[in-house]
């Protein structure tokens, strides 16, 4: 634990060739990139952000540059008026994994040379107690301060946390911002009482690294994938639900055939343990249609869904403790004894997001305990060894984020070990909520566990098994971020910052979500995924890979 004791408090002149670059330097965490945010918009509450004292603020897109880290808009601060203290900041209330030896956080500022050199205190507030509220009696605040030279373009600034001083008397005197210990709250930039007013600034990009923010050859750019990076394509549809396993493919194929000749590789269909309402397990593979997706040239991707659907209300759903003690075994066995015959390999996912509060099998539903997760999987993993099962390739896919966000849920702690995992996997989802859910960008919801997958399960290759986003609703601003928009974004994360992710299969639901839900978003698909050499045409390279990992 790093105290208040090691942790120095020095002046900056933020240049970021002053700080060393470490060899795996890697984005991490996402605060705020405004991607999901109105042009000129000033109530930035919904958002999580507030100003205070004497400083004012909107979303600006006059600024902007077309590179990865800039996206669309960045958000204007304006100090002025009689009140002589003023600040904004970032509400985030939420667990990051972070390494206050090896982390920084990094934001990109024009500060206009009419300003001259500035000064600003930026704070980091840790939640110590688990209250989800910050308390300076009972939780650490960190400071640096830094001194921002004025220039006539973008700066990208990079401070370690190693500089951050401990503000307070509260908390246990420890940067230790990680799902066991402590969330973080906020982020926060104070101006000085002295600074002169009639000042304004240009943020964008708030985020938090290992290293310093990696970047490309100009200022906001991300750095590009290796030589012998790729990803291939997938694609859930609802022709799936009717055992049409090979229209998935082949509808979605003739939407595009007038643009480019590129196929998928991944057809991707559910399987839960019943479709006809009832609470007995009947729902066995169709070897036959599955046979059909392989000679046909694509893997078949099954998500093994442990409950009953279409079931009432008052149906008693499985739940991992009925699994654990075996009440399904004689269900599974038979299932690995179908799934033995296929004439090929099958990507099989099973108890996939783990780690939100929407299935029976979630950790929330039962007991708070991942270490049941561990169990289950292991479990029914076991029943296919058994009846010596050796086509099948075993998905760990938890959510792209956790809900709730809680010390039991950091998904690691779910990790059912290296010999029962062959891929771990993430589904990231720009607005499947309730309601209006909150806009993010493909980066800001996907980085987070992207991270910790590549960092802590390297040498296991990484899926995307469900990726979708909401078109804006009609009650929403035009001027905000659109799917077309999200999807370009999307493209350009995958083949820069998140480039181990070898398969994107998108979850083409009828409706809002569909890749076709607008002219717009289907012209992104086609130009910024289908005409990008980068995402590969059919299961060959892929099935290459898969081999070289055996």
């Amino acid at each position: 634990m790093v105290t208040r004791h090691t942790i120095g408090s020095i002046y900056f002149l933020l240049i970021v060739c002053l700080f060393p670059i470490h060899s795996n330097a890697q984005l991490k965490f996402v605060i705020e990139d405004f991607e999901g945010l109105d042009y000129g918009a000033a109530d930035l509450k919904p958002h999580g952000m507030f100003v205070y004292g004497n400083v004012h603020a909107y979303v600006d897109g006059t600024m902007s540059v077309p590179q990865a880290y800039s996206g669309e808009r960045s958000i204007k601060i304006v100090k002025e008026g009689a009140v002589k203290y003023g600040g904004w900041g970032k509400g985030i209330s939420m667990n990051v994994e972070l390494d206050v030896t090896k982390d920084y956080f990094n934001f990109y500022i024009y500060s206009p040379v009419s300003n001259g050199p500035t000064e600003v205190k930026v704070e980091i507030q840790e939640d110590d107690n688990s209250d989800n509220t910050y308390n300076k009696n009972l939780d650490d605040s960190w400071i640096a301060t830094l001194r921002i030279e004025a220039k006539n373009s973008w700066q990208l600034i990079s401070v370690p946390l190693t500089t951050f001083k401990d503000n307070n008397e509260g908390g246990d005197d420890g940067f230790n911002v990680s799902y066991k210990n402590g969330k973080l709250l906020a982020m926060n930039f104070s101006y000085d009482e002295k600074s002169k007013n009639n000042l304004s600034w240009s943020f964008d990009f708030l985020c938090l690294s290992q290293g310093t923010l990696p970047t490309g050859s100009e200022i906001f750019s991300a750095p590009s994938a290796q030589p012998s990076d790729f990803c291939s394509l997938g694609l859930w549809s609802n022709e799936g639900n009717t055992g049409n396993f090979t229209a998935i493919a082949t509808n979605f194929e003739n939407s595009f055939k007038y643009g480019i000749d590129k196929n998928l590789g991944v057809i991707h269909f559910f399987q839960p343990f019943a479709f006809d309402g009832g609470n007995t397990e009947n729902s066995y593979p169709s070897i036959e249609r599955i046979n059909k997706v392989i000679h046909s040239g694509y893997i078949p991707m099954i998500t093994l869904e442990d409950h009953f659907v279409n079931s009432k209300p008052n149906v008693r759903q499985p739940n991992l403790y009925s699994i654990i003690e075996g009440h399904f075994d004689q269900f599974f066995a038979q299932w690995a004894k179908e799934i033995k015959r296929a004439d090929g390999i099958v990507l099989l996912r099973i108890l996939h997001e783990f780690n939100g509060d929407w299935y029976p099998w979630c950790t929330i539903n039962n007991d708070r305990n991942p270490e049941l997760v561990v169990k289950a999987y292991r479990h029914i993993h076991d029943i296919f060894k058994a009846q010596q099962v050796h086509n099948v390739k075993f998905i760990w896919c938890p959510n792209s984020m956790s809900l709730p966000q809680e010390k039991w849920n950091f998904i690691m702690e779910a990790f059912p070990g290296d010999e029962y995992v062959d891929y771990v996997a993430l589904d990231i989802y720009n607005g499947a909520g309730k309601g209006t859910p909150v806009w993010r960008s493909f980066r800001k919801e996907g980085i987070e566990n992207y991270f910790v997958l590549n960092q802590r399960l390297a040498h296991k290759p990484l899926l995307i098994c469900e990726a979708a986003s909401r078109e804006r609703e009609s009650s929403e601003s035009k001027s905000g971020q659109d799917k077309a928009e999200w999807i370009r974004q999307m493209s350009q994360a995958l083949s820069t910052d998140m480039s181990k992710v070898r398969l994107l299969t998108w979850f083409n639901e009828k409706g809002t979500f569909k890749i076709t839900s607008s002219p717009n978003a289907q012209h992104s698909y086609l130009n910024n995924v289908l005409k990008n050499n980068y995402f590969r045409s059919g299961s060959g390279e892929l099935l290459q890979f898969i081999k070289s990992k055996n």
